[in-house]
């Protein structure tokens, strides 16, 4: 598998439940992922926002996901791949 970064911007459909942010799909080059899995949570802080990150896979991908907090922007960080 090799790994290859971006920070594109991306549309989420996300799941808001108990205080928590899961997503369940983005839109990311011309092309809808589905999450199969979420396979791992953290964050950071950047100023005032805070960065949520999500690994996430489907079934042959694995993918990292930034939410941010104070904007409620998406982005595409990295993603594994054959």
């Amino acid at each position: 598998m090799s790994l290859t970064s971006y920070h594109d911007p991306i549309s989420v459909l996300a799941s808001f439940r108990g205080g928590e942010v899961k997503p369940v799909a983005f839109k990311w080059g011309g092309r809808d992922w589905h999450v199969k899995q979420v396979n791992l949570v953290s964050a950071s802080r950047d100023g005032r926002a805070k960065l949520i990150y999500f690994s996430v896979s489907d079934e042959a991908n694995a993918f990292k996901l930034q939410f941010n907090s104070e904007t409620l922007e998406w982005a595409l960080e990295e993603v594994w791949h054959d």
